[in-house]
């Protein structure tokens, strides 16, 4: 078993004007292949808890997937509408959005369901798809991924949303790896690079995210290597390979998401930490890779975005540019009377708290108790705000103890200033929206979780200093508190949207386990295995990570003057 927390013994005086020594890790250990796969049957599971169409969006990304297959790549902006058959299965699903108990609707047969095309080829009247106002990748990956799946296009609507559900899944299978490599990257601490991989698990919108036709599944990824790769420079490679790679990832992420337009100056820093010496060396060091990587990327991505402002006169279009001002409110709410920059703040933070956690339906209700939700928020802002002062020399031996090495001001920052670039250019977006007196929008976690790598990082480092000794049982921790949240919000999804209005609560389980079974792409059997699968996954994990934590012997906090981890000065 391998040994998580270093001895004293070996850590030596490091100097930060140097990069920072990698250490090579050439296999991952046994746990985090299980976090891979029990990543993978929670998202099964999701696409059973969730009926076709019942994520955010999920509807308008299946049709213009479909889109895609038919060859229809650049639609003018609001100038989409819904294939007919998309808009008729829609319409047979029961809606969650706006009611509760759907499970008293008996599920439509497996027999009676058809496939799209089937229920109508060609465009209907009814309302803009308004995807056209995202680049072409996802779209173009998923309708190729329909080529791979025998028989798509005739298959149930049922089956062919799973199939393209089943496609995220395997978008966001690599980004628990990718989480715990980068982590070992900077310390020698299995604990640790564990428990950043499982952070994401304990929130329901990322495993939806793995359970639904989105875009925002390969945005992840995408966001995920980018920020792994940024890791690589600020920890001191600033080789041309890395910045080609990074490059890469920038220019599919453009080709991907708006958001990634926020990522540039994320580069910069990476970069100017990496470098050694003075500010100006830093510069000179740093200029090549900043170059191959803007060049790179933008030769790959750019075009779309500079297209669009030649054709729209914007770089983002509005995708319900076409739809009537009356239609607009009928959907997405009345307008009210212009906001101010006093109290748009607080709502939107609020709301944001709301959601980290949060977004079990469609998208906030049914929701725990908000007082859970947003003391989780909290206390994942002071964990980040930890992991910013846990780098003065003060926590250099606690930091020893747990293997972090090189853990600097810039290098922290480096990890958490992506999110906040998208957390900027989500909250200037939805402000713009409200000040013109619309409903709060823009607000989804979602939009964040391209740069969750870097969040959970900074905050495994902050629990694992807090912790000390303890580290060692933080992974076990971190999975059975995972487990039980997450068991909380599905208990809290089916007993509120999924069951009928029975008064009496088990017949409310009853009812909502017959509906999600009926709704199921499979029959009961298959799905039945499935969850058994599922937890028999939880249980293994839960199993590895306890034996780790008892092979791994604590090691007793040294006298401060034996250890330097790092520098403060970047």
């Amino acid at each position: 078993m391998a040994v998580a927390f270093r001895a004293v013994d070996d850590v030596t005086d490091e100097d930060t004007s140097e990069p920072a020594p990698v250490k090579r890790q050439r296999r991952f250990p046994l746990a985090i292949w299980l976090v891979v796969a029990l990543q993978a049957m929670l998202m099964i599971g999701m696409t059973v808890l969730y009926p076709s169409f019942q994520s955010p969006d999920e509807v308008a990304h299946v049709d213009y997937v479909i889109a895609h297959r038919q060859g229809e790549w650049f639609d003018g902006s609001g100038e989409r509408r819904f294939q007919a058959g998309v808009q008729a299965a829609y319409g047979q699903v029961p809606g969650t959005q706006f009611r509760q108990h759907a499970g008293g609707v008996t599920p439509l047969p497996r027999s009676a369901r058809k496939s799209f095309d089937t229920l109508g080829a060609g465009q209907g009247n009814l309302f803009p798809n308004q995807m056209t106002q995202h680049p072409p990748l996802y779209y173009g990956l998923a309708a190729a991924f329909t080529y791979v799946v025998p028989n798509w296009i005739h298959q149930r609507f049922d089956l062919q949303v799973f199939w393209l559900r089943l496609f995220s899944l395997l978008l966001l299978l690599p980004v628990p790896l990718l989480i715990y490599s980068t982590a070992w990257r900077i310390c020698d601490n299995d604990s640790l690079a564990l428990t950043a991989a499982l952070i994401p698990l304990s929130m329901p919108l990322y495993l939806r995210t793995g359970a639904s036709v989105t875009n925002d599944s390969l945005m992840i990824l995408l966001g995920t290597v980018i920020v792994a790769l940024l890791v690589k420079i600020a920890w001191g490679n600033l080789s041309r390979r890395t910045a080609v790679l990074l490059g890469l990832a920038w220019g599919a992420a453009l080709l991907t998401k708006g958001f990634a337009l926020s990522v540039p100056p994320a580069i910069g820093l990476a970069y100017l930490v990496g470098a050694t010496g003075t500010f100006g060396q830093r510069v000179r060091q740093a200029w090549p890779g900043v170059t191959i990587a803007g060049a790179v990327g933008s030769a790959i991505g750019a075009w779309w975005w500079v297209r669009n402002v030649i054709v729209y006169g914007t770089v983002q279009p509005d995708g319900f540019s076409t739809l009537s001002d009356n239609d607009r409110q009928a959907v997405f709410g009345t307008d009210h009377l212009g906001g101010s920059d006093l109290n748009f703040p607080g709502n939107f933070f609020r709301l944001l708290g709301q959601r980290i956690w949060g977004s079990i339906g469609l998208i906030d209700q049914p929701s725990l108790d908000h007082w859970i939700l947003f003391t989780m928020a909290i206390i994942l802002a002071a964990l980040l705000v930890l992991s910013l002062l846990v780098t003065h020399r003060r926590f250099a031996t606690r930091r020893a103890l747990v293997g972090v090495r090189s853990w600097t001001l810039g290098r922290a920052s480096t990890l958490i200033v992506p999110a906040l670039l998208m957390l900027v250019t989500m909250y200037y977006a939805s402000r713009r929206i409200y000040l013109h007196g619309r409903q709060l929008s823009v607000i989804q976690v979602r939009y964040l979780l391209p740069a969750i790598i870097g969040l959970v990082i900074c905050v495994a480092v902050a629990v694992h200093v807090l912790a000390g000794r303890a580290a060692r049982w933080l992974p076990l921790a971190t999975l059975t508190g995972t487990l039980v949240f997450v068991g909380a919000s599905v208990y809290s999804v089916l007993d509120v949207e999924m069951s009928s209005n029975s008064p009496d609560r088990l017949q409310r389980l009853k009812d909502a386990l017959h509906y999600v079974a009926g709704w199921a792409p499979f029959p009961a059997p298959v799905t039945a295995l499935l969850l058994a699968a599922a937890g028999g996954v939880a249980v293994a994990t839960l199993v590895v990570l306890a034996v780790m934590g008892a092979h791994t012997e604590p090691v007793a906090p040294p006298p401060a003057p034996r250890v330097l981890v790092g520098s403060e000065s970047d």
